[in-house]
């Protein structure tokens, strides 16, 4: 019958959902942003797609090429007009990247988030990616101005000959072109991106939001959590805009260190409550007499 041809998905872990689709269809869903997908997933998916298309729908054939041909490099897709490019940085551990995105229309304008850079060996990857991109590049934008995120200026310029984007804080750091501002918005192509000032990591800090989801720098990271250092940060201010995040109900999270953030409430939720019950074991350890810094950590 046709639940024979429908996996059971009790005790799965990784699935939420079942559905059959033609590839072109579950493309289609995932560029509206109607569905999310695995980035290995959108990968073979379009691959497959094209094979198809080349052997005519023949399945046999397809699949044949498909396990004959070497996979080579391929972009790193996290949603339609959002492109990854993981880049060594100094960072602090678990990660030891900083991802670089391409933001924008895939056949149109786009920007380079946080090419942070500091060899020519990271540089030409972020290059090749600019290269197989579609589209035009516009600017570099930076998040914030911390050294994981902002890399060698004249690396950066040698190799792209565009403005420089950021808030008026990070221009303190790096001469931006253009500052930006709470509520810009951003036209890249045919996508539009809103602008978001969101400090508590670190002043001036930006965030950008489309119907895609978020592009969260600092905000969140996709293992862990975020240090909020005590020279710039200001963890009332950070936790208030953790919760501007949450309310925007975003499609997906795309941090600036480790994978995309499928489930954004969720995190957010967690991101909130666990600072408070950090506020509060501090709270709790000054009320019951410790004085040091050691004995309230």
């Amino acid at each position: 019958g046709e639940d024979d041809f429908n996996p059971s998905l009790e005790l799965q872990t990784e699935f939420t959902a079942f559905e059959w689709m033609k590839p072109d269809d579950m493309i289609q869903r995932w560029s509206r942003n109607e569905i999310r997908v695995a980035p290995p997933v959108v990968t073979l998916l379009m691959e497959l797609s094209r094979t198809l298309k080349r052997f005519e729908g023949d399945m046999i054939q397809t699949a044949e090429d498909l396990q004959r041909r070497q996979p080579g490099r391929r972009s790193i897709l996290f949603a339609y007009g959002v492109e990854v490019v993981p880049v060594k940085t100094a960072t602090l551990p678990p990660a030891d990247h900083t991802n670089a995105y391409l933001v924008g229309d895939p056949e149109g304008e786009f920007v380079l988030v946080d090419p942070a850079c500091h060899m020519r060996e990271g540089m030409e990857e972020l290059a090749e990616a600019v290269d197989r991109h579609k589209g035009e590049l516009v600017a570099l934008l930076f998040t914030h101005s911390h050294g994981d995120h902002i890399g060698d200026m004249d690396l950066l310029r040698e190799a792209f000959d565009v403005p420089i984007w950021g808030s008026e804080y990070t221009s303190k750091t790096v001469a931006c072109d253009r500052i930006l501002e709470d509520g810009d918005i951003l036209q890249l192509g045919k996508q539009e991106w809103t602008v978001l000032i969101t400090p508590g990591h670190h002043p001036g800090h930006v965030c950008l939001s489309s119907p895609a989801g978020i592009v969260a720098g600092d905000m969140v990271a996709g293992i862990g959590t975020i240090l909020i250092p005590p020279a710039t940060g200001d963890m009332d201010v950070y936790i208030e805009q953790l919760e501007r995040l949450k309310a925007l109900k975003p499609h997906l999270l795309f941090p600036s260190h480790g994978p995309v953030i499928p489930l954004p409430e969720q995190t957010l939720s967690y991101y909130i409550k666990h600072r408070k019950q950090r506020h509060q074991k501090v709270l709790e350890a000054v009320e019951f007499g410790h004085k040091t810094i050691s004995a309230i950590a």
